[in-house]
């Protein structure tokens, strides 16, 4: 297995790219910048209270279903 490239890894978490990162873990912790695209995508496509008849309703349940 070829070493893992740490400077590509780190390049993905945007809050490393300070002097400082906040790893608080139970709280929450720093995410690569992919879930943070993802969780946006989401709250502005998807984002609706379940069970609902409406589109965006029934988006948010596919969407949950896909993953």
């Amino acid at each position: 297995m070829p070493p893992i490239d740490l400077a590509a890894v780190r390049s993905r978490f945007p809050a490393l790219a300070g002097a400082q990162a906040f790893l608080d873990g139970p709280g929450g912790s720093q995410v690569p910048d992919i879930v943070g695209t993802a969780m946006t995508g989401y709250l502005y496509e998807h984002n609706a209270n379940l069970g609902g008849v409406f589109a965006t309703s029934v988006s948010s349940e596919a969407l949950m279903d896909e993953a």
